[in-house]
């Protein structure tokens, strides 16, 4: 069987802007070298200390992408892509190396880094993904007879996209990025997500009121 050919001279950045999350997949079946080209760029992710603890378990029979579908929430829609992949970890790994550190948040994010590389490769290769983070960990590793000293950080399912979802609405990357400080620049302190629209409009009501209530004590000084 030969690979799915790359989108038409789709720029790596175009890859990633371009991205969007698939839940409606077509009955078709996805090359096997398509598959081992994805697994090899999650194997080349970046990984704390290069101990490479993230593991992956690839589910095609439909019996368990059902069973894993089911753990997921009830969430049916994963069970019509021909491939989920279960990315999971052996936390002790990195903490063996770099302690409580390695256990609760490297082990997280080299597993984090492996799912990207997942779908951004699919991506780039044609074909759609979705990340599942919401599932029953214990059921889904009970499915997949993993041992105890394993976790479940995410469920990949993987084919070819049945829908064309429109992209999703992003904050302006001003209200994101900052240089040097948090919030650093900017000329409205930071009320959590909001807007500086929203910081002047707060703002503008306290100073109404502050106003009023001079209003309303200067009458009543007038009176006495």
């Amino acid at each position: 069987m030969h690979a799915v050919e790359q989108k038409s001279e789709m720029h790596p950045i175009d890859t990633i802007l371009h991205r969007r999350s698939i839940r409606k997949f077509k009955d078709k079946f996805v090359p096997y070298d398509n598959l081992i080209t994805i697994m090899k760029c999650a194997q080349n992710a970046p990984c704390a200390g290069n101990i490479q603890n993230t593991k992956f378990i690839i589910v095609r029979e439909p019996s368990n992408r059902k069973a894993l579908a089911k753990a997921c929430n009830n969430q049916a829609w994963i069970s019509t892509a021909p491939i989920v992949v279960a990315v999971t970890s052996e936390p002790e790994h990195q903490k063996r190396y770099y302690g409580l550190r390695g256990e609760k948040l490297y082990s997280i994010q080299n597993a984090a880094a492996c799912t990207m590389s997942i779908i951004i490769a699919a991506e780039f290769l044609g074909l759609a993904t979705c990340w599942v983070g919401s599932f029953d960990e214990d059921e889904v590793k009970s499915i997949l007879a993993m041992p105890e000293h394993t976790n479940v950080h995410a469920i990949v399912p993987i084919g070819f996209a049945d829908e064309t979802p429109a992209a999703q609405p992003k904050r302006t990357l001003q209200t994101l990025m900052f240089f040097e400080k948090w919030w650093a620049k900017r000329k409205f302190p930071a009320y959590g997500f909001y807007s500086e629209n929203v910081v002047k409009t707060v703002k503008g009501a306290g100073d109404a009121i502050q106003r009023l209530s001079e209003k309303l004590l200067g009458k009543k000084e007038k009176k006495e």
